[in-house]
């Protein structure tokens, strides 16, 4: 049985990841440092922004001194608050899909995003009331694919369901990463086929995969009972 769904949220609900991309890669180059957009997809998707970084000095062979990571993170997060700026980023069919998963069950988000920046995104689209629990980068120790934001968003839950188990989770993913940190914490996936062909996710060994979060609300009426 399910009885709780916990979503990722760039790449899922909101369609930002290139924007991501684009902020991080703007402070990178300001650093001297590159990357390609095959890299991005293969490597630092996943990750939250701290880790972002760390990877990309790693990457290059360079130290990363502590002080000066934050301050890339903040940067990086100017670049992204000037690009959603004026727009909403959210896919077209993510707010029925909250919405009609809501109405269900409890719902909550397990994101490597800044709580900010998922706070800022659902207070426009009105959404922030559906969710029991969100988890962002600043609640864990250890972002995807470690299991700790599944897990973190799970014990929210599990407050107000004491019975809750994290098989009666379902973690709804785009990225290999993502997958990798649901099943880890014990719970199902429904892969998003978003930032990765199906053939790609299938190799991740979901248990669902649907083309798009449009496709979601056709799965949650086959899968979920109220």
């Amino acid at each position: 049985m399910i009885r709780a769904l916990i979503f990722d949220f760039n790449g899922v609900l909101a369609n930002d990841d290139p924007i991501h991309m684009e902020s991080f890669r703007r402070v990178a180059e300001e650093e001297g440092l590159t990357f390609t957009d095959e890299e991005y997809l293969d490597i630092y998707l996943p990750l939250n922004d701290w880790d972002c970084f760390k990877t990309l000095y790693r990457g290059h062979s360079l130290p990363l001194p502590a002080g000066d990571l934050n301050e890339l993170v903040r940067r990086k997060g100017v670049y992204y608050f000037q690009a959603i700026a004026e727009r909403s980023v959210m896919f077209s069919e993510a707010d029925r899909a909250v919405r009609a998963a809501a109405a269900r069950c409890p719902v909550a988000i397990a994101s490597g995003a800044r709580g900010e920046e998922i706070r800022h995104i659902l207070d426009r689209a009105d959404l922030q009331k559906c969710f029991s629990a969100i988890i962002s980068a600043e609640d864990v120790r250890y972002g995807k694919p470690h299991p700790e934001p599944f897990l973190r968003a799970y014990e929210r839950l599990k407050e107000t369901q004491v019975s809750l188990n994290a098989y009666d989770c379902v973690a709804i993913e785009d990225s290999i990463g993502g997958i990798q940190s649901a099943h880890e914490a014990g719970m199902r996936c429904l892969a998003v086929a978003h930032s990765y062909g199906r053939d790609r996710l299938d190799g991740a060994k979901p248990e669902w995969v649907i083309d798009s979060i449009a496709d979601f609300t056709a799965w949650l009426e086959r899968e979920v009972r109220k």
